[in-house]
């Protein structure tokens, strides 16, 4: 197996969150080192992420300092950016192109075997493999059909009319989890009538303008509810 498997683990951060971050960098400029406090409007979690994702496919050194291949990455643009995704993915991804694994012809199970040889585990492996599969799109390489990221386990649902059996959930797993709620939040209006807000969003993948956007009617319905209650 390649040398990076005996390192660390492949990325499994959203690839529309690492994409959005190479955009944030086209329009402000590569820094002349990547760290925290690049990306300190993203949660502890997502930072983390983000930083591992870009040490793995080199686009940073150990010093944080950005390489020639994070530059190429920001400022290229059509082919030419689809090309240098290509050669990301297939040097860091070194042992997912080999000839005994078959990327073309390869099933779920198979990939998921080899990317639990990372370090890999539980819902980890899912997102691993989901973000090399978009990365891989993004390049124009050919991938199998067969291979799709293994769904999370969900608990039977009720059949109508008939007897059901709950299926036990499985023992959460340590790896990150999703970040997907569902919350909602009535105001009673003081003209009458209820206002229902829902919201059913990933934070950690909201780009700046969403996340100010989202906080802001937040903070307006709970300044709203207190002057209805004073």
């Amino acid at each position: 197996m390649g040398r990076k498997q005996s390192e660390q683990i492949p990325p499994y951060i959203s690839y529309r969150t690492f994409s959005n971050f190479l955009t944030d960098l086209r329009s402000r400029g590569v820094p002349s080192r990547i760290d925290r406090s690049v990306m300190s409007h993203k949660s502890g979690t997502v930072q983390s992420q983000l930083l591992l994702a870009l040490h793995y496919l080199g686009l940073v050194k150990a010093t944080g300092h950005p390489t020639e291949r994070l530059s190429r990455l920001v400022e290229s643009e059509g082919a030419e950016r689809k090309q240098v995704v290509r050669e990301m993915i297939q040097s860091s991804y070194d042992f997912a192109f080999t000839r005994s694994f078959g990327l073309e012809t390869a099933t779920s199970n198979q990939a998921q075997e080899i990317f639990e040889q990372t370090g890999a585990s539980g819902e980890t492996v899912r997102r691993c493999i989901a973000f090399f599969l978009a990365a891989a799109k993004d390049g124009g390489i050919p991938v199998s059909p067969y291979i799709k990221p293994h769904g999370r386990r969900r608990s039977a649902s009720r059949k109508k009319g008939g007897a059901h059996h709950k299926t036990p959930e499985a023992a959460p797993s340590p790896s990150p989890a999703s970040n997907q709620g569902d919350e909602s939040r009535e105001v009673h209006l003081k003209s009458g009538g209820t206002l229902r807000l829902e919201l059913s969003i990933d934070l950690f993948d909201l780009d700046q303008r969403d996340r100010d956007f989202i906080f802001k009617l937040i903070d307006q319905l709970k300044e709203y509810e207190g002057e209805t209650k004073t």
